[in-house]
């Protein structure tokens, strides 16, 4: 599903930061919340722990910025894996706003992201997304979402 590595492994207290960092991009736009709380919710409630905070307690405190640290993660996958989530969520109504990509680079920031790796991920994601349409007759299509893509990256 994400274009990172797929072994990458989170505990629990781990996913639940996680979590908190795709809801924080989430509240950036706040008119396409509902496409994008689907997305963390399915990423959240997948092999859940029974220890895990329910995700709508999660999702009442969203508008609390989540206490992320350069100790949060520790390898640099696990970090990836957070980061491209979170792209995913900018991603997930169709547009990737400015205000997202500071809402990540910022998270990014705190879990000690160097943002050369940020803007890598953004390509990363930005390519598994137009892979995902490459099977799509209609070429001009997947072209102009490509473009698309683009701009709202850039």
């Amino acid at each position: 599903m994400l274009p990172v590595n797929d072994t990458v492994e989170l505990d629990t207290a781990q996913k639940t930061l996680a979590t908190r960092a795709m809801l924080e991009v989430a509240q950036v736009d706040a008119g396409h919340v509902a496409e994008e709380i689907t997305l963390i919710r399915a990423f959240y409630e997948a092999d859940v722990d029974p220890s895990q905070i329910p995700f709508d307690s999660l999702l009442a405190a969203s508008s609390q910025a989540a206490p992320l640290t350069g100790d949060s993660f520790q390898t640099a996958a696990q970090r990836d894996l957070v980061v491209s989530t979170c792209l995913m969520v900018a991603y997930a109504d169709g547009q990737f706003s400015s205000a997202e990509r500071d809402a990540i680079t910022s998270i990014a920031d705190r879990i000690g992201m160097p943002v050369e790796r940020v803007e890598a991920l953004i390509d990363i994601v930005q390519d598994h997304l137009l892979s995902q349409l490459a099977n799509l007759p209609d070429a001009e299509s997947v072209a102009k979402v490509g473009m698309e893509l683009e701009q709202t990256a850039g």
